[in-house]
């Protein structure tokens, strides 16, 4: 199977879930679990809706480049490339 088609079959599974908590709810009406599993279904939904967004329409893969010369010292400000990694100046390791 294929990504969308399990995100098809989710999104079915869940609308199925949607169904019976309406049937539950016309029969015990604002009961709180009822209504906690409704909140629960809601978020599940957000959730997928996100996620089927996300595997429709990837985002590219941004190429980073890392340089193999000097830092910039000034990038990281008055000296603080020479402490990197020590932590403060003046304080030793344990």
């Amino acid at each position: 199977m294929t990504i969308h088609d399990e995100l098809d079959r989710t999104r079915r599974a869940l609308q199925a879930l949607e169904n019976a908590l309406t049937g539950l709810r016309n029969q015990l009406g604002p009961h709180l679990d009822v209504l906690r599993l409704a909140d629960d279904v809601a978020r599940c939904s957000a959730d997928l809706r996100r996620l089927e967004d996300q595997v429709r329409a990837p985002r590219p893969h941004e190429l980073v480049v890392i340089p193999d010369d000097e830092p910039a010292h000034a990038f990281w400000g008055a000296g603080d490339i020479d402490h990197e990694g020590l932590g403060a100046p003046g304080r030793r390791a344990p």
